[in-house]
């Protein structure tokens, strides 16, 4: 089977041959990797079953700092960071002069012909990234975005709507051509609970997303959510709403077989290979021996993609790394 027909097969609940992989890497750990390779193409190679491609555009402005396509413009002197906002562009409960961007066809119609041209046999995903409270929060401001959820409410339902509307317009794109899924990027969670708590979340993102995942499955594509942190306390709501894959997964936030046996029928797992303890702290026979055994607890009944939980970062060894992808290649 290909690694899309594995995919396919894992996201149906029918236990594939093998579990299929994702090996998600920064920028600084690519290019590790690609000298260790000898090989610049090396994620081409590797068996990955995901193809991937990101929304964002971000344009220089400097040696430190990017714009995106809000119009954000984000300091990035730490490496490995996405970085910090420099000037928050709404300071007000009001819109002003600040006019929302269009989606850049061009460059996302691009982007999926680079994935359909991978269908064949990797599963296509295309990434819609800060994709509601991370871009409200870009917006406005991580603070006074919490602060209107309470004191003005109306400005925060039409700065989310006006969110949402900008990413069907995207999936509108998308949907013109052979791509899977539709990957949703937005953090709700902490270590330990959401940030918003789960009254407010229900009031201002359930009914977002809910509009989000229906447009993406009237379209044909499933819908995959990633959210870092502890979402434990909505996570039977995203589900419900038409969550079809789930990342990060993070052990050291949830008791992951527990989650298995709850939601294991209903979604797709992909993570659960700690890049916050196990990759950058373990030996390689301790990364080695742990991959197997979450392939072998959390890929009953089909229902998991094993991945590192995040893009892994510049703090893990490459042997570690490479313990990873022996063990997703030794599978029986």
């Amino acid at each position: 089977m290909t690694p899309r027909e594995l995919v396919l097969e894992t996201l149906a609940h029918h236990r594939p041959p093998l579990v299929p992989f994702q090996l998600d890497l920064t920028d600084d750990t690519s290019a590790r990797l690609a000298l260790h390779f000898g090989d610049e193409n090396f994620e081409e190679k590797i068996g990955n079953s995901l193809a991937l491609e990101r929304n964002e555009i971000l344009t220089a402005q400097d040696e430190t700092h990017v714009r995106d396509m809000f119009g954000v413009t984000w300091t990035h002197e730490q490496k490995g960071d996405f970085g910090v906002v420099q000037d928050y562009l709404l300071k007000e409960a009001g819109f002003g002069g600040y006019v929302f961007p269009e989606p850049d066809r061009a460059s996302i119609e691009e982007k999926c012909r680079r994935l359909a041209a991978k269908r064949d046999t990797r599963f296509t995903m295309y990434i819609i990234g800060f994709s509601l409270f991370e871009r409200a929060w870009s917006l406005r401001g991580m603070e006074d975005i919490l602060v209107d959820f309470l004191l003005n409410p109306e400005f925060a339902d039409e700065l989310l709507d006006r969110i949402v509307e900008y990413n069907l317009k995207v999936v509108d794109i998308v949907a013109g051509f052979p791509i899977d899924c539709v990957f949703f990027g937005d953090d709700w969670g902490q270590q330990k609970g959401l940030i918003m708590g789960p009254e407010l979340w229900r009031r201002f993102i359930k009914p977002r997303i809910e509009r989000m995942y229906a447009y993406v499955k009237a379209k044909g594509m499933a819908v995959a959510q990633h959210s870092c942190g502890d979402i434990s306390e909505i996570f039977a709501d995203v589900v419900d709403a038409g969550m079809d894959i789930y990342n990060t997964f993070q052990p050291e936030v949830y008791d992951i077989i527990d989650m298995k046996k709850r939601f294991g029928s209903r979604v797709t797992f992909y993570g659960g290979v700690s890049t916050q303890r196990l990759l950058p702290r373990a030996s390689p026979a301790e990364v080695r021996e742990e991959t197997k055994r979450l392939m072998a607890l959390l890929g009953v009944g089909g229902g998991y993609i094993v991945a590192p939980t995040h893009s892994i970062p510049d703090d893990v060894p490459i042997e570690n790394i490479l313990a990873f992808l022996d063990a997703v290649r030794d599978q029986p």
